[in-house]
This record gives structure tokens, C-alpha cells and sequence, in this order.
């Protein structure tokens, strides 16, 4: 007798439950997303347990009629496409028809509906995926589901389970996600009989966000509207204080629905470098609109993976987009702000400033044309209040720069690197300084703010600037090496180098074949030495292999080691011409508010802030 036998249907439809209904976060968002497909304005999702006891959505939607409630509980039933063609473009949320039968398959679903033209709803009994009853019943247009005791009858699948706490933390997430994706949808969500959230639904996504991250997180947002390469693309993106320690506030709302992408993931991270510490990641919520039949979403049964046809025109359209966002690059006029207390309202922006030193001999000298170390002082240069102060406009900018500290020259890289402006601006207000605070922070009061400015990071952050222009200036050379690497390849990496020689010779890199399975390294970028040769060919073929500029990190990082070595270093006491000269820099470049790392060059603390801690104020 043969072993090979057909399913059950009754195993058939648990295992089908099992792709489609994980756990309690999968079934609740099948739920909410027939919920919109049915044109619900209002959705309410209640759990208990993590929803493994109990679950409930209702919507105010159109309802289903009578005469589809026993096929709404059939697997592969759908009224959303009827053809072939319909999965090249699909515009609605659910579209499979498995969510009902999924869920009603691992539980007991009871199903109260309404539409317009009735005037009472019906109700339906599922437990285990068979309908035990249907009777008529008062209720609302709408549909309401509940499901109660999640995998009853699958107690495998029950015992991987994690903690209600778990569980609820991960529906705690989908319906933000939910939230944000339809902010025009008023989404309330009950967890353990608390209301969590109660969005307005008023259509703005800067009010999802206000109710998500609250008003303070709002305000730090930067506002991202832009087009290209058929995207359209809008949303805010949150750096600095706002970063997280993971991706998991990086949101990306595709035509209406929520999904992963590795590509955009990138876009975001790449365009926020320099704007996020090391180690940490943006918050964004980006609405991202494409044609329908340039992304395809029907990837995983769980609908959150996407791919898009055009990866190269997404991922430069977005980059571009919040590269855009981020454009401020005045680190006075955009510092990181201190609350002392907890204050409602944010502090108007301050206008261009004008320097006033005092006339003291505290303080340091950093020269303009930024040398290669610091001269070290060697005394300190302790904080001292000044009695007077002198007003100073900063000297026009130079016409040349003297050269950068000692650096071989290094080839162009093909990422465009942004360009630091020389343009003094008009001085209508004084900045006064008073002094370095442990040889480490500038103190200043600039219109009503207390600034403490970084002078390590600002230091930094011109030099590598600098750099990275007369990078970009450079000429192609690379450094030949006296005896050749050798490095072992498979025949596939070797090929990849060799399609590829004449990008690596353009930034001073050749890599000839040596044999079957080696390549020879004879020359290399300038900015490398040859011990690090042969690890950096192996990122090379990484970079390639994913479609990545494969010099880009690698002259970046080296770019950055230079910047932070020969920059000032906290600690180090700086005479008065130094501080005025390294202010006067940075005024003059109006340059990125953080640091190559990250970290904030400039922190203030309001004359507001300071009369409410001090209780000068009680508001």
C-alpha cells in the first residue's frame, strides 16, 4: 500500500491557520485589515491575555451581506480578485480570503454583522472552523469579531506561545503601525481593559504621530515631502535624541500598508548617517506612494515583505528625500535642546548671531586654517565669569585654505559628499562667551539660550568636512604596492572583480586574476596602508556582491579616524584666539549639528527652562 495519502481537510486548514495566524499580532492584523477593506472609518481592537483569551474588533464598515456569511468562513473565498491580472496590481489590504477561515480554524469566532440596507445584523457561531449556528441579532452597520482561546484545539502551537506581556507588546506594536498607516482611520486599542491609544482619524500623519510618540518627539521630526523616479514620498523622519537602538521605529507605509524592505531600511540609514550616533537608528514614518504594478507585495502569506521592481530608483529617490529633510547645517541655529523640566511649548528658532568675547585671558586658540593638532596650552584655563564684553565679527573667510593635516591624497569617490559653505552670514545678534567649562564644553549665551558647544566634536566636524572636499577634489591614484597580495577567491568573486576593474581602477584599486581561484592586489586606494589590504578586498567583494559602491565605508572610516585624531580633544585648554577662531569656523561653515559620530555639537538650555527649575516661573 502507497504512503502517500491526501490531508484532511480539517489538517489542511490548521496547517493553513499556522502560515497565516501565528500568534494573537497576526490574527488581530488580518482582522483590522478586512476592518479597512470593508471601508471602516472607526476601528476598535480589545485584547486580554496578550489576546490569547480573548480577542475583539469591531468597525463600522459596510458589513457583510447574508448571502456571503457561510463563504466569508471559506478558505480561498474573497471578494477582492477575480482574476489572474488582478495579483499584478493589488490596492487592497487582504485579498486571499484565508483571514476568517484562518483564524476560525485554532479557535472559537463569533461574528456579529450589519450592513446598510438591513435593518438587524446576523450573528454566526464558528468553533474550530465549522459554523454551529446563525441567528438574527440587534447590532450596528459593521462587523464585529471576537475570538476567544486562541489554539484551543492546537495545543502545540498554544505551548510556543510567549508571555501575555509578549504577546501584548507585539499587538501594542502592530496597531501603531496600523495607526500610523492610516492616520484618516480613528483606531482605538483596549489592552487588559485600558484604553492604550485613541487616535482622532483626522487624515494628518503629523497628528498619528503626536498620539504614537508624543508632542516633544513630534517637534523634533523633520518634515519629508518630496518625488522622484515615480515615488512619491512624504512622512517624517527622527534623528538625534529621537534615534532608537534598533529598526524597529523605521516605518515605511507602501500605498497604504505597512512593510519591510532592506532597501529602504538603507535609504533612511545612509541618508541619517552623521545625523544618528554610532550604534543607534532613525525613527521615520514615510508614506511612500508607487504604481501598483511596480512593487509586488504578495512576497510572504504575512504580507509585510515587498519588493519593487526599479530597486536602484527607490532607493535613490528615498535617500534623496530625507537628505533633503535633513538640510539645515547650522549647528547654532539647530542645537539639541535641554529640558529641565517638562515644557508644552517649543522655544522659537534664534536668528544669525554676531561673537562678543570677553576681555579675558581664560580661554583657547584653534587657528582657522585648522592645523593637524591643536597647540596644546600648557596651562589650564580655568571658567571665569567676564565683567565686560567686546564684540568681534568674524574675519571674511580666506581665499585659500592652507593644506589639511598630513594626508596622502585619495582618489573621488562616486557618492557625492555635501559641500561646506563659506559665505558669512549677517550678524544681528551676539553670541557672548564666557569661557570652556572643564576644558571641554564652550559656554555661550546666545538671544535666550545657554549653549554648551562640544569643542572636540566641532573640531571634528570641520576637519572631516574638509576632508571629505578635498576627497572629492582628489585626484585617482593608488599606491602601488612593492610585492602584490594574493588573495584566494571563488570563481564567482573573481569574475565579479573582473566585470568590475575598471570601477576599482577608478578609485586607485586594481586587482588582476592569478591563477584559477586568485586574484593579485598591486595597488590600492591611498587612504589605506597595505596591511589592511587584504581584508578591504574582501569588503570590496561584499559590496559588490550586494550591489553596494564597495569604497565608500571603507575611505569614510579612514576619513574619520583622521578627522578625530587630529582634532581638538576635551580636555585640552585653548587660549582666547583659539575659541574665538574655532566659533568663528563654525559659523562661517554653518556646518551639520552633529559630528561625523553623531553626537551633538551644540546642547542649550532656555532662559525658560532655567526660571522654571530655579521656580522663577510656574509654567
Amino acid at each position: 500500500m502507497g504512503r502517500i495519502r491526501p490531508l484532511s481537510e480539517n489538517l489542511i486548514g490548521k496547517i493553513a491557520a499556522g502560515e497565516v495566524v501565528e500568534r494573537p499580532a497576526a490574527a488581530i492584523k488580518e482582522l483590522v485589515e478586512n476592518s479597512l477593506d470593508a471601508g471602516a472609518t472607526a476601528v476598535t481592537v480589545e485584547i486580554r491575555e496578550g489576546g490569547m483569551d480573548y480577542i475583539r474588533v469591531a468597525d463600522n464598515g459596510c458589513g457583510i451581506d447574508e448571502s456571503d456569511i457561510r463563504m466569508a468562513f471559506e478558505r480561498h473565498a474573497t471578494s477582492k480578485i477575480s482574476r489572474e491580472q488582478d495579483l499584478n496590481a493589488i490596492a487592497t489590504l487582504g485579498f486571499r480570503g484565508e483571514a476568517l477561515a484562518s483564524i476560525a480554524a485554532v479557535s472559537k469566532v463569533t461574528m456579529t454583522t450589519r450592513t446598510a440596507e438591513r435593518e438587524t445584523g446576523l450573528k454566526v457561531t464558528n468553533e474550530g472552523g465549522k459554523i454551529t449556528d446563525i441567528r438574527e441579532t440587534a447590532c450596528p452597520v459593521g462587523t464585529t469579531v471576537v475570538v476567544n482561546d486562541l489554539f484551543y484545539n492546537v495545543p502545540v502551537r498554544k505551548g510556543f506561545m510567549k508571555k501575555a506581556g509578549q504577546e501584548a507588546a507585539a499587538v501594542h506594536e502592530l496597531m501603531t503601525q496600523l495607526l500610523l498607516s492610516r492616520p484618516d482611520i480613528s483606531f482605538r486599542y483596549i489592552s487588559g481593559g485600558k484604553t492604550e491609544f485613541h487616535s482622532p482619524g483626522d487624515g494628518q500623519s503629523a497628528t498619528a504621530l503626536q498620539t504614537v510618540y508624543g508632542s516633544r518627539a513630534m517637534k523634533a521630526m523633520k518634515t519629508v515631502d518630496d518625488h522622484g523616479n515615480g515615488l512619491v514620498i512624504r512622512g517624517f523622519v527622527g534623528i538625534g535624541e529621537n534615534a532608537r537602538g534598533n529598526r524597529s521605529q523605521e516605518l515605511f507605509f507602501i500605498n497604504g500598508r505597512v512593510m519591510h524592505s532592506k532597501i529602504l531600511n538603507e535609504a533612511v540609514e545612509n541618508a541619517c548617517r552623521e545625523r544618528v550616533m554610532i550604534g543607534k537608528f532613525p525613527v521615520c514614518a514615510l508614506y511612500i506612494t508607487i504604481a501598483y504594478e511596480a512593487v509586488d507585495v504578495n512576497v510572504h502569506p504575512n504580507k509585510l515583505e515587498v519588493r519593487f521592481r526599479d530597486e536602484t530608483g527607490v532607493y535613490e529617490a528615498v535617500h534623496s528625500a530625507v537628505l533633503t529633510a535633513l538640510k539645515e547645517r547650522d549647528a547654532l541655529e539647530h542645537p539639541t535642546e535641554m529640558p529641565l523640566v517638562k515644557e508644552k511649548e517649543a522655544e522659537p528658532a534664534p536668528a544669525a548671531p554676531r561673537i562678543v568675547v570677553p576681555k579675558t585671558d581664560t580661554v583657547v586658540s584653534v587657528s582657522k586654517t585648522l592645523p593637524a593638532e591643536a597647540a596644546a596650552v600648557p596651562q589650564s584655563a580655568p571658567f571665569r565669569p567676564a565683567p565686560e564684553f567686546r564684540e568681534v565679527r568674524p574675519a571674511p573667510a580666506k581665499q585659500e585654505e592652507q593644506p589639511a593635516p598630513a594626508v596622502h591624497s585619495v582618489p573621488v569617490m562616486r557618492e557625492k559628499a555635501e559641500q561646506v559653505s563659506t559665505i558669512l552670514p549677517e550678524m544681528k545678534k551676539p553670541l557672548k562667551v564666557f569661557g570652556a567649562l572643564f576644558n571641554t564644553f564652550i559656554l555661550a549665551e546666545y538671544e535666550d539660550q545657554l549653549l554648551m558647544i562640544d569643542q572636540h566634536a566641532v573640531h571634528e566636524r570641520l576637519l572631516f568636512d574638509r576632508l571629505m572636499k578635498e576627497h572629492i577634489n582628489g585626484d585617482q591614484a593608488g599606491q602601488e604596492l612593492l610585492v602584490p597580495i594574493v588573495v584566494s577567491v571563488t570563481n564567482a568573486e573573481q569574475r565579479l572583480l573582473e566585470d568590475n576593474r575598471e570601477a576599482l581602477e577608478s578609485i586607485g584599486m586594481t586587482v588582476e586574476s592569478f591563477g584559477e581561484r586568485d586574484v593579485a592586489v598591486r595597488t590600492i586606494p591611498m587612504i589605506l596602508g597595505e596591511a589592511q589590504a587584504k581584508d578591504f578586498i574582501r569588503d570590496v567583494i561584499e559590496e559588490l556582491q550586494n550591489g553596494r559602491d564597495p569604497t565608500f565605508e571603507k575611505k569614510r572610516t579612514a576619513l574619520l579616524q583622521t578627522a578625530c585624531k587630529h582634532a581638538v580633544k576635551g580636555g585640552d585648554a585653548l587660549t582666547e584666539d583659539e575659541l574665538r577662531d574655532l566659533l568663528d569656523t563654525m559659523i562661517e561653515k554653518k556646518v551639520t549639528p552633529t559630528c561625523p559620530h553623531g553626537r551633538p555639537l551644540v546642547v542649550a538650555i532656555t532662559h525658560r527652562e532655567l526660571d522654571k527649575k530655579f521656580r522663577r516661573i510656574q509654567k
